[in-house]
């Protein structure tokens, strides 16, 4: 059975595709793809240079410190540097694919390769995510429900309130970290976290929104200077008290980023083999494939303007 390859090598076998078919079937993996990834659509796009190796940087300019003195009449002051910080990544592949058989493809209903390319592309959304995902919650500026000090001593009762939302809105807020163009905080929540959050008389749901119009991707609603999005992605972990705790992100604009996978070339690939392109390896022509890889890697740049909540939830 084919399983998650997180590396791949290009140029085995002919990718026996018209470029007018590829394009197609890229763009169906593409619709699939992108409706998903909430995490990356919050990201600081990165563009992938080519033939630059597999390090991928981000520049991050830092702020100047504040004037605390005025100027002197007729004297130049001497002026600052631009402080400028260099964050690397290392670039990965991730990749999969699916068998298809001439006997599929002769008697199945729907366009198999269609539906093929369609399905990689939720994969690979759910691949993606989850490697953001694993990077963000890996990052060390972290708050526990309950005023709790680790993620062992959250109890059963440490829910996520209002009053927590409180908190991460302050924290951030005194870090100076930066709202989005909307005005808000952004938030990635699981719905058992949603639902506890949903009780509290200050949350506004989408269905009230003036312009429903305008709500983010994915979005269930706001509150206390964050909007809320709701993912199915990541699974709650076990703490030694076996209280199974929920994480989610609270966040500023430019607090991470992530390769460009629409337009900066770090754009997916769709790799069909056709039935009988295994030569002798397949010598009655039973066997094809659908396949997808792209290259990606993500990075936290301001590890004070996201935040990792962990909390219990409702039964």
């Amino acid at each position: 059975m084919p399983t998650n390859i997180n590396s791949m090598t290009s140029g085995e076998g002919l990718n026996q595709l018209s470029a007018e078919d590829k394009s197609f079937y890229i763009r169906a993996l593409l619709e699939r793809l992108l409706p998903d990834l909430f995490l990356y659509t919050d990201a600081m796009k990165k563009k992938l240079p080519k033939n630059q190796g597999r390090t991928v940087n981000w520049r991050k300019f830092n702020s100047l410190p504040p004037v605390t003195t005025p100027l002197t009449e007729g004297k130049t002051p001497d002026g600052k540097d631009l402080d400028v910080t260099k964050i690397e990544a290392v670039l990965n592949q991730y990749g999969d694919y699916v068998l298809t058989t001439d006997l599929l493809q002769l008697t199945g209903i729907d366009p198999v390769i269609t539906e093929a390319s369609e399905l990689c592309g939720e994969q690979g959304a759910l691949s993606i995510e989850l490697a953001l995902g694993d990077k963000l919650f890996k990052g060390n500026n972290a708050m526990f429900a309950g005023g709790r000090e680790s993620r062992d001593e959250i109890t059963a009762d440490d829910k996520l309130t209002g009053e927590v939302v409180k908190k991460l809105r302050r924290q951030l807020k005194k870090k100076n970290a930066r709202k989005f163009s909307d005005g808000y905080y952004h938030a990635i929540i699981d719905p058992e976290m949603s639902y506890d959050l949903m009780s509290d008389p200050m949350w506004q749901d989408v269905a009230k929104y003036a312009k429903p119009e305008l709500m983010l991707k994915g979005e269930i609603g706001k509150m206390h200077g964050f909007r809320f999005m709701e993912s199915t992605a990541f699974e709650p972990v076990q703490n030694t008290g076996e209280v199974y705790v929920h994480r989610g992100l609270f966040y500023g604009k430019d607090s991470y980023g992530a390769v460009d996978v629409e337009k900066g070339g770090g754009r997916p690939d769709i790799i069909v083999k056709q039935l009988g392109s295994a030569g002798t390896g397949d010598p009655l022509n039973q066997r094809g494939s659908v396949g997808w890889k792209i290259p990606f890697t993500c990075e936290i740049l301001q590890p004070d303007a996201l935040i990792r909540l962990e909390c219990a939830v409702s039964e």
